[in-house]
C-alpha cells in the first residue's frame, strides 16, 4: 500500500515540477534569453517539462528511500527508468504522427496516456525487491548516470548562450545583436525615444538584463512577438526598459525604471 503511495506522490511531484518550470513565471530560468520559432519553443518546453518531471520523480523517490524501512526500500533510479520507458511508449503514437502524414494520436490524448503509463511504470518499479548489494554494476551505473543526465540536461538548457546579467553591458549587447534579429531596430528606437533621453542622456549601450528577454517567431501571418528587459546606459545615468511587442520589433510603450522610480512612458515613432 505504501509503495502505491510512493508512485502517486512521485507522479504528482513530477507534474508539479514540470508545471512550475514551464507554465509559471519561473519558466524564465529555462525559456528566457532565447529567440525561437513557435515549433522550436514548443519542443524546448516539452524537453524541459519532461526533464523536470523526471527530476520530481527522482527527488520524491530519494526522499521516500531515506525515510522508509528496509522492507519498503526503493531504488530512485529504477523509478525514473520505468517512468522514461513508459513516457516513450505513451508518446510513440504522437511521434509517429509527426513523422508520417497519418494521424495516430492527438497531443492531448497522447499526453494523458503518457502520464497514465508513467504512473504504471513507477508503480511497477516500486514492486522490485531492493538489491542487497549497493555495488552491483547495473545499480551503480543507474545511480550515477540517471541523476547526472537529468542535472546536466537542465544545466545545458538554462538560459541558452546568454553570458549572464553580471557580464559587461557591451558583452550582453553584442550577444543580443547575434541572438535577436532586428535588435538594431530596438536599439535605434530607444536612442530616438525622447522621454528616455531626458532621463539618462544620450544612449551609449542597450543590453539585456535581469528579466524576461525572449522572441517567438512565426513564419505565417502572426509575425513575431516577445518581451525585452533592457539596461539602457546613457551619458547621464542608467535605466531599465521593459516592454512587449508584436510584429514590429521596436519600443513604443515602455515601463522605464530610473533612480528607483518606475514610469510608463510612450516613445513616439
Amino acid at each position: 500500500m505504501r509503495k502505491n503511495l510512493v508512485a502517486v506522490v512521485a507522479v504528482l511531484v513530477g507534474l508539479l515540477s514540470a508545471y512550475i518550470g514551464t507554465l509559471t513565471p519561473m519558466n524564465f530560468y529555462f525559456l528566457n534569453y532565447r529567440a525561437m520559432s513557435i515549433t522550436g519553443w514548443f519542443n524546448l518546453g516539452a524537453i524541459i517539462a519532461f526533464t523536470l518531471y523526471l527530476l520530481g520523480v527522482y527527488t520524491t523517490a530519494l526522499v521516500f528511500q531515506q525515510i522508509s524501512t528496509q522492507k519498503l526500500a526503493i531504488e530512485p533510479s529504477f523509478l525514473v527508468l520505468g517512468c522514461i520507458i513508459s513516457l516513450l511508449v505513451g508518446t510513440l503514437p504522437f511521434s509517429l504522427s509527426l513523422l508520417t502524414p497519418v494521424s495516430y494520436s492527438s497531443p492531448i490524448l497522447s499526453l494523458f496516456i503518457s502520464f497514465l503509463l508513467s504512473f504504471l511504470g513507477i508503480w511497477i518499479a516500486c514492486k522490485f525487491k531492493p538489491i542487497k548489494s549497493n555495488y552491483t554494476l547495473i545499480v551503480f551505473l543507474f545511480r550515477a548516470l540517471i541523476p547526472c543526465a537529468i542535472v546536466l540536461t537542465l544545466l545545458s538548457l538554462r538560459n541558452g548562450s546568454f553570458p549572464g546579467v553580471k557580464a559587461a553591458a557591451e558583452v550582453r549587447q553584442q550577444w543580443a545583436y547575434t541572438q535577436f534579429s532586428d535588435y538594431n531596430e530596438v536599439v535605434d528606437s530607444i536612442k530616438r525615444c525622447q522621454p528616455i533621453l531626458e532621463r539618462v542622456g544620450s544612449v551609449k549601450v542597450v543590453a539585456p538584463t535581469q528579466g524576461k528577454n525572449y522572441i517567438i517567431s512565426d513564419l505565417g501571418s502572426s509575425g513575431h512577438q516577445g518581451e525585452l528587459t533592457l539596461e539602457v546606459v546613457g551619458e547621464k545615468g542608467v535605466g531599465v526598459a521593459n516592454f512587449s511587442f508584436h510584429i514590429v520589433t521596436s519600443v513604443s510603450q515602455v515601463r522605464f525604471t530610473n533612480r528607483g522610480i518606475t514610469e510608463n512612458i510612450v516613445c513616439r515613432r
